[in-house]
């Protein structure tokens, strides 16, 4: 039986992707769980590649609306976790640099736009294989809005990331490794951000698509979507595996006292 192009690029993603979601796993446990280190949206970019990759098979042989829509989805979410996986990483860089850092809440108001660009994602890809007209047009709108929104997250990795190198002094030795990492990416983030404003923008399905038959829009795909998730997912893991886990943060030990007795000194005199 011949593959198409499609499914040869979806056999490709598991078998990628497989192992690296069992690395991603390991090196979230190696640094723990806590939110700011951004390793667990390195196991999200694997599962949604599995997820999308698994839905555009069972599609192949059981087609449905549904699959498509979860299949566009994931593409989607892909691009977020590349995102937000640098910005994790560079609070670590900034949370260690003391009084030179940026402010935790700026990384906290950070999330708000991936929030946002999450529910206008799926939003979007409903509407979008909608059967009503006005809807596909709603659909594309909130997919560019989507899109536009995980652009000014990126922006802003790579304006902390100069903020990082100004600074390069006050970074710890020991999260270096990091700021390395994402600048080694940054490359490679531009480029997969860019692939999917030109779906969003460029209005040439042949070309510009995640979900395209068209052998010209499958290898773009390829090249500049799924490629450069592997790339970006190959260097985090690197830098996961040779970074010290950062160390907790250790709440002050009180000071216990010994116990005062108040003794009457008249009291403990022997009654007659």
């Amino acid at each position: 039986m011949t593959l198409s192009g499609f499914e040869i690029l979806d056999i490709l993603e598991l078998i990628f992707f497989t192992p690296g979601l069992v690395a991603s796993i390991y090196v979230v446990y190696k640094h723990g769980h806590r939110k700011q280190l951004g390793w667990r949206f390195l196991v999200m970019i694997c599962l949604f590649r599995l997820i999308g990759a698994s839905t555009s098979l069972a599609s192949v042989h059981h087609p449905s609306t549904g699959l498509t829509v979860t299949y566009d989805i994931m593409n989607s979410f892909g691009l977020s976790a590349v995102i937000y996986t640098a910005l994790g990483l560079l609070a670590r860089v900034q949370s260690g640099m003391d009084v030179h850092g940026l402010p935790p809440r700026i990384f906290r108001l950070l999330g708000l736009p991936g929030i946002a660009g999450l529910v206008l994602c799926i939003l979007g890809s409903i509407n979008i294989f909608s059967d009503d007209t006005s809807d596909q047009k709603n659909g594309l709108t909130y997919f560019r809005v989507a899109m536009i929104l995980f652009l000014v997250v990126f922006v802003a990795d790579i304006l902390i990331t100069i903020h990082s190198y100004f600074h390069i002094s006050h970074v710890q030795k020991s999260d270096r490794r990091l700021l390395f990492a994402v600048t080694a990416a940054i490359f490679f983030m531009a480029t997969r951000t860019c692939f999917s404003l030109l779906c969003a923008f460029a209005n040439n399905p042949r070309y510009f698509s995640s979900w395209s038959l068209e052998w010209e829009a499958i290898l773009v795909h390829a090249c500049l979507g799924v490629l450069m998730e592997a790339i970006i997912v190959g260097i985090f893991l690197w830098a996961g595996f040779t970074t010290v886990p950062a160390p907790r943060a250790t709440s002050p030990r009180r000071k216990v006292g010994p116990a005062v007795y108040q003794i009457d000194s008249e009291s403990s005199k022997p009654q007659v």
